[in-house]
């Protein structure tokens, strides 16, 4: 039997629950967009419009190439991963650009992705946060760069986890989650 630290048992077991755009990943389809158009993307969020009726060609082929992951949260991850957390993506996400980010991770570092492209149902709906309970225990921490959601979260027996643009979101997890000093 393995004898774990205290520090690296700390997240044995715990579900870490993170938001993509603006919290693990970018560029918002909407900087691709000089006015976006927020009916399409509330329909085109849950499946319920094709991307060619959201956007042109152009636009899919030029957001695939400028959407990637932060390495700086590519490396909190792992380092969440290494101290026994599961990780889980739950996200406002279209389905068709999934694929991209997900041959992006590398392989076992996310243990479930609960996205609203393939859901049918987005945050802050009562429904997502459902589906993610099924997924989660109560108290989980859900990091999000929405505010209504991380109070949404809240409701649903999680804690949410405010991250605006610019935090130190590694200190902000390792406090909200008790971790000692890096």
């Amino acid at each position: 039997m393995t004898d774990l630290s205290e520090e690296s048992a700390c997240l044995l077991g715990q579900h870490v629950v993170f938001d993509l755009i603006g919290v693990l990943a970018g560029p918002s389809w909407r900087e691709l967009c000089p006015r976006p158009d927020l009916a399409a993307w509330a329909r085109f969020k849950v499946g319920a419009y094709s991307e060619s009726d959201f956007w042109s060609d152009d636009l899919a082929a030029a957001y695939r190439a400028a959407l990637g992951l932060r390495r700086d949260r590519l490396a909190l991850l792992a380092r969440l991963r290494a101290r026994g957390a599961k990780i889980v993506v739950a996200s406002n996400f279209a389905a068709p650009w999934l694929a991209t980010l997900r041959e992006r991770v590398p392989a076992g570092l996310v243990d479930v992705w609960l996205v609203s492209g393939e859901l049918g149902v987005a945050k802050p709906a009562a429904g997502f946060w459902a589906a993610l309970r099924r997924i989660v225990p109560a108290g989980s921490l859900v990091v999000d760069d929405q505010r209504a959601n991380c109070e949404a979260a809240s409701r649903h027996g999680l804690r949410g986890l405010w991250a605006p643009a610019g935090v130190d979101l590694a200190g902000l997890v390792d406090a909200a989650l008790a971790i000692p000093n890096r």
